[in-house]
């Protein structure tokens, strides 16, 4: 399972914590912000999740930034609507899901990989450049 908006992100996020604080119920948990993904790798060479992920992270933060500058161009944060607040959440949720399903997520927010993991080679992409430790990781491209 993965967050889309990475829980890291979202508790000191500016925009997220007003979604927290003015959206009954807003929860990062929500099935919006939710991608099922394989924790481990495989050979159809999809997205894996599996530990934490510093540059998808960045890559995110970036995208909410974006969105509340857009929504600091409608007014103070006193003046949205939970209407507003929902909708420009949605829309980074949806990007992102659509980016990481269709495998347009480019370097660096992902990382080709191949691991020995007991004695046979998988091949696959990681999310985000989740970073192996140098004796785990046999290529990188």
């Amino acid at each position: 399972m993965h967050h889309l908006i990475p829980d890291e992100i979202a508790q000191t996020h500016p925009l997220i914590r007003t979604a927290m604080e003015r959206l009954k119920g807003y929860t990062i948990d929500r099935g919006s912000n939710i991608l099922d993904m394989h924790s481990g790798l495989n050979v159809e060479g999809k997205l894996i999740h599996s530990g934490s992920h510093p540059r998808y992270s960045k890559f995110v933060e970036t995208r909410l930034d974006d969105a509340l500058r857009k929504l600091r161009t409608k007014g103070p944060s006193s003046s949205w609507t939970p209407k507003v607040i929902e909708e420009a959440i949605l829309k980074i949720e949806n990007e992102l899901r659509q980016a990481i399903q269709s495998g347009s997520l480019k370097e660096p927010v992902i990382k080709m990989i191949q691991e020995q993991r007991g004695g046979r080679v998988l091949t696959g992409k990681k999310l985000a450049l989740l970073e192996l430790s140098s004796h785990e990781e046999s290529h990188t491209t």
